[in-house]
């Protein structure tokens, strides 16, 4: 089998108790999983699956390439409710990291909050969550074997894990990898302490001690400061000139 296609049989099989839900193409996981529910014809824990993606969502009006040697999927989880919506990229953000290592068995891949993996610089990964009709959707893209095809103007800032591990993947081994690293962190949470969560994030986080501007808003004025990690409630924290801030959400570059 195409190590860029999936084998649906195992997935359906070995994913449980997750429920598959895939489409051969879809303009944008997030945006189908948000209409399923909303019709009442999904339920989680699910997964929502497309072998192309054409429209893919970033956060903002950002949008996210993809191509065959891409992983693009939506899973959907009940919600949390001691949880906040902010604090759900932060998990998922760490538990696509663990994947990722365990996978492709390199340590330094890193999470720039809010929502991207990191490897010396260059994105592998992204996330966008929403909390919609009761339920949290988490949308993970992931670049998995070299894709030749990509925009030379993202090609000087992505990675894709096969150049990570020297080695091709079958796609269907990566997102059982990711779901169960998902459920073990989001449906086992009494397991994983939030504040333990957060310590982990930032022996990971790789804006921690570097300044950094965060747009929070079309008609916000951006912050800058140096990133001091996060606090207790999964909030970004800068300092400048003496000031904290504490940051829920935003667009993060580094100055």
């Amino acid at each position: 089998m195409n190590q860029n296609s999936y084998n649906l049989l195992r997935l359906r099989k070995e994913i449980k108790p997750f429920r598959l839900q895939w489409f051969s193409r879809l303009r944008s996981t997030n945006d189908h999983a948000a209409f399923l529910r909303k019709r009442g014809e999904l339920f989680a824990p699910a997964i929502v699956l497309t072998g192309n993606q054409i429209a893919g969502r970033g956060r903002n009006t950002n949008t996210w390439w993809s191509s065959a040697g891409c992983l693009t999927v939506t899973f959907v989880m009940p919600i949390d409710e001691h949880l906040a919506a902010h604090q759900v990229p932060l998990i998922a953000g760490l538990a696509v990291r663990d994947a990722m290592a365990e996978i492709s068995g390199e340590s330094e891949i890193q999470l720039k909050w809010p929502n991207d993996l990191l490897y010396r610089g260059r994105k592998l990964a992204g996330l966008l969550c929403e909390r919609v009709h009761k339920a949290d959707l988490i949308g993970v893209g992931i670049n998995v074997n070299a894709d030749k095809t990509a925009p030379a103007a993202l090609r000087a800032r992505m990675i894709f894990l096969s150049e990570i591990a020297h080695r091709q993947f079958d796609k269907t081994d990566v997102l059982m990898v990711v779901a169960r690293q998902l459920r073990a962190m989001l449906a086992h949470r009494d397991e994983h302490p939030f504040g333990a969560m957060l310590r982990k994030y930032d022996r990971h986080h790789a804006l921690v001690g570097k300044r950094v501007r965060v747009m929070q808003g079309a008609n916000e004025a951006a912050i800058s400061g140096v990133c001091r990690g996060l606090d207790s409630m999964g909030r970004l924290l800068l300092t400048n000139r003496g000031q904290t801030h504490r940051i829920i959400a935003g667009q993060v570059e580094m100055v």
